[in-house]
């Protein structure tokens, strides 16, 4: 985090007050929505920025400036009784600035149009206003985070509503870049909504596929389109709870990755940080030791990781300019494979395997008057990771997960309203490439077995363009109640599709004593292309509605697609009361309703297996006609939906804000799978959960000062119960469940939907975050202490006695544990512009287990928390 320096010039003074002011913001909290009525002020004439950061504290009121447009002015004294417009009018009186709506309780200050260009609206930094139900991670929070690879799972998984799965943190393959999956209140990681500068950035093809084997049709995918190194981002806004209209196509949460706009001056920040599994603590359960030691897919016992990041800010000119960031995190990875010597024995080996991911972000802006903003976003995003084993020989393959895009937005003010539009393309892909077009399980007479070859290249795609508009009118006030309106439109146009590029082949050939040999099971995939093109579309209002303490957000969305043919309405609904009209204690409550989004998969499988034609069959014997239906139906299939109420309390006092929140989700209508192979498999909508969730958030609404230091702290606590026919991991893949059926859990019949669920699954987890900055010795301290509850595992075990057979599973206890990660920052007097940084995750090396292992294996199979790891980073500022 720059910090001032009295010996900064002009233009590093102007650039330490923008960074000021968002640090003021970051250590503001959640807001709710401000009432219309009047409150009592007493603010004393004091420097302008000061002054609407104290309004916006008090009244509750989004308020956006831009630090030049107030540098040196000065707001008169207000006192009395105002409502929040008229108080932020008053102050604004004779500073020749303007004021505009930016939707419900936001308003933007901005310089005059007789000199318009010199500080623009959308230069603006945010002074107060996370909404009930949203947390922002700021650009600063992302900073003063401490975390490994600096992705946005690992960002958002302290949220108090999320949960990863459990071995997610684990120490098997530490060296890894991959990044986990998240789920909210309960409901599918493949149901999140993930976007980049608003623009949708989340991969339906196949999400749920996670096998890193070199298999034919196999590709593994991830729900995130792209994996952006969250240091290049301005800010994270996470929704878990009274999601906003103009969200949907999903039932989990929504995730929205901001980009940075240029400042108006030219800077360049360059960072490198390095771990190695030298700097970390590593702790592998007995009956994984193998697999470890020798690298084998999904595990990495020895790394060195780099990451590169450059993030430039361009002012072309005072109207426009350009925000170009871009990182390359990579991860050299040792493990075993196998060769073969001169008398054609297997002989293993060793070779380091590179695991790495490359983004770009550019973000254009042209500010083409004060009421006028155009954007040009592009995106790219990359990740390969090159695996092998010491079962194939001289083999290796490449699983590749990429996304790119291109977006252009305007956003226009008009008398009374404001208008943006946007526009856009968006590529997600995966694909698998391995050596040769044969994949060959080799049977050498008196030799050990051996399997060679590969698959060549599948992938599969999604490209998805586009366009959306969105218009928000100025309050208007009818009697004695304020109404803020707002409506948009949105739609798009899907394809994805699997291509195999060439032929390729799959066998077992078995050698005799004189050197012949016999080729069986073989299998020829057919070079092609499968498609499958889908629309959306949606229509969305919402209006705030205030009468004194109260007020009311009404909002219906209404969405229709073509894949499935459906078409639904998401109403949307919260009520706030600020109880005792002094807003500092409000209540919240409300009922909602998110429809999610197609997974592609089931209508590509059916005609990618029709790309497969047998060959010969196990005894080594022609196959007539090779071709094998498949059948896949999902004729009359739904989409999924969660059905979600609400009820929020806010309290500040003391200089504290806590926020209390109970959340019910009910999801219906998920997917499952049923069926087989020679039967063919059947989509259907019988998987359901419920979750209840409470949750606690303590936060400092002002920084605690101790000497020349200041302190921030955020503390959260969270509960989850829920109950489920299905698991998360597999999804959309496995079959749910009838939740009458009954089973035996620890030698007692027990309902299905009563067992306790077997994956993504906390029943609490608590987190506390201090951090302090020492400005005049350039210190910033982050700590961060994490706490997981016991929980018990469910283990399959086997089937009960007769006559009944029911399924019997037993429970694993895992133990609760908690970890300290802490991150030490320093600019040295000497070099402001320079920058060092330590980082120590999990400091006193607490490595529990973290699943269970399954009773019946001879040895231990548990995964254990990773240990002690430390990072180091060196940047330079210009």
């Amino acid at each position: 985090m720059p910090l001032p320096s009295t010996a900064a010039t002009a233009r590093r003074r102007r650039a330490s007050a923008a960074i000021l002011c968002a640090a003021l913001a970051a250590g503001v909290p959640a807001m709710a929505q401000p009432s219309a009525r009047p409150l009592s002020y007493d603010l004393p004439a004091q420097p302008l920025s000061d002054a609407l950061l104290a309004l916006g504290r008090q009244s509750g009121l989004e308020i956006s400036f831009a630090p030049a447009a107030v540098a040196g002015k000065t707001a008169p004294a207000l006192q009395g009784e105002y409502s929040p417009l008229l108080a932020l009018e008053r102050l604004l009186a004779g500073s020749g600035l303007s004021l505009r709506a930016d939707g419900p309780g936001r308003y933007i200050v901005y310089v005059d149009k007789t000199n318009q260009f010199s500080a623009l609206r959308l230069d603006a930094v945010r002074v107060y206003g996370d909404q009930i139900g949203e947390r922002v991670f700021t650009q600063e929070d992302i900073a003063q985070t401490p975390s490994s690879n600096r992705d946005i799972s690992s960002l958002v998984a302290t949220h108090p509503a999320v949960r990863t799965n459990p071995g997610a943190s684990g120490s098997q393959n530490r060296g890894s870049l991959s990044v986990e999956d998240i789920s909210f209140h309960g409901s599918s990681p493949y149901q999140n909504l993930f976007q980049v500068d608003g623009m949708d950035a989340t991969n339906r093809i196949d999400p749920a596929s996670k096998n890193l084997n070199l298999q034919v049709g196999n590709i593994p995918s991830n729900p995130q389109s792209y994996f952006i190194d969250t240091s290049l981002l301005e800010e994270v806004r996470v929704h878990d709870s009274f999601v906003p209209v103009e969200y949907g196509r999903f039932t989990g949460g929504v995730v929205d990755a901001r980009l940075r706009r240029f400042s108006g001056e030219n800077r360049l920040n360059l960072d490198y940080r390095w771990n190695t599994s030298k700097m970390t603590q590593q702790q592998v359960a007995e009956g994984e030791e193998n697999n470890w030691a020798q690298g084998k897919p999904g595990y990495s016992p020895e790394w060195k990781k780099r990451f590169y990041t450059a993030v430039g800010d361009v002012a072309f000119n005072e109207k426009s300019g350009a925000v170009l960031a871009m990182s390359r995190r990579e991860s050299d990875i040792t493990r075993w494979n196998m060769g073969v010597d001169d008398k054609g024995q297997p002989t293993p080996g060793q070779e380091v395997y590179k695991d790495r991911i490359d983004n770009f972000l550019g973000k254009f802006s042209v500010h083409a008057s004060a009421d006028t903003i155009a954007d040009l976003t592009l995106k790219y995003s990359d990740r390969s990771e090159t695996l092998a084993s010491d079962l194939f020989r001289e083999t290796r393959w490449d699983n590749n997960h990429g996304a790119r895009g291109v977006s252009a937005n305007v956003d226009h003010l008009f008398q009374g309203a404001r208008l943006s539009l946007q526009a856009g393309w968006d590529r997600s892909l995966s694909n698998r490439e391995s050596i040769g077009d044969e994949l060959v399980t080799f049977q050498p007479y008196k030799l050990p077995q051996y399997t060679a070859g590969g698959f060549g290249k599948e992938q599969k795609q999604q490209d998805t363009w586009t366009l959306r508009g969105r218009i928000d009118l100025d309050p208007v006030r009818t009697g004695a109640f304020t109404h803020m309106p707002y409506a948009g439109a949105e739609v798009q146009q899907v394809n994805a599709e699997f291509e195999r590029f060439q032929e390729s082949y799959s066998y077992r050939r078995a050698y005799a004593s004189n050197g012949t040999y016999k080729d069986y099971s073989k299998v020829r995939y057919l070079p092609g292309t499968v498609n499958v093109n889908y629309n959306t579309a949606a229509l969305y209002l919402s209006d705030r509605i205030e009468w004194e303490r109260l007020a009311l957000d009404a909002g219906i969305r209404y969405d229709r697609e073509t894949f499935l043919g459906s078409s639904n309405f998401s109403p949307r609904t919260r009520l706030d009361w600020d109880i005792f009209g002094s807003g500092d204690t409000l209540l919240s409550a409300g009922w909602s309703r998110y429809y999610g989004g197609e997974i592609l998969e089931t209508a590509l499988e059916a005609e990618i297996s029709r790309l497969r034609r047998q060959v010969l069959d196990a005894k080594g014997n022609p196959v007539a006609d090779g071709g094998k239906e498949y059948f896949v139906e999902y004729k009359g299939l739904k989409l999924p939906y969660d059905d979600e109420w609400a009820v929020s309390l806010r309290q500040r006092a003391a200089g504290m804000e806590g926020v209390l929140s109970y959340v019910r989700r009910n999801g219906r209508d998920q997917w499952a799978k049923t069926g087989n192979e020679s039967e063919g498999y059947k989509y259907t909508n019988e998987g359901l959960s419920t979750t209840d969730g409470v949750s606690l958030t303590l936060r400092t609404l002002e920084p605690w000062r101790l000497g020349e230091t200041r302190w921030n702290m955020l503390a959260s606590w969270g509960w989850q119960k829920r109950k489920t026919n299905k698991d998360l991991v597999e999804g959309y893949t496995s079959d749910a469940r009838d939740p009458g059926d009954f089973v035996i859990y620890n030698g007692s019949q027990m309902r299905v939907i009563d067992l306790p669920p077997s994956s993504f699954y906390q029943p609490q987890v608590a987190s506390i975050g201090l951090i302090g900055a020492w400005p005049r010795a350039g210190l910033v301290w982050s700590n961060m202490l994490n706490w997981r509850s016991k929980r018990d595992a469910t283990i399959y075990v086997g089937l009960g006695p007769k006559p009944d057979y029911l399924e019997r599973y037993e429970s694993g206890e895992v133990p609760a544990y908690w970890t300290w990660d802490t991150k030490l920052a320093w600019q040295p007097a000497f070099a402001r512009n320079l920058e060092f940084t330590v980082e120590v995750l999990n400091v006193l090396n607490r490595t529990p287990a973290v699943t269970a292992s399954n009773p019946n294996l001879k040895t231990n199979r548990s995964t254990y928390q990773s240990g002690r790891e430390l990072w180091l980073q060196v940047g330079y500022r210009f």
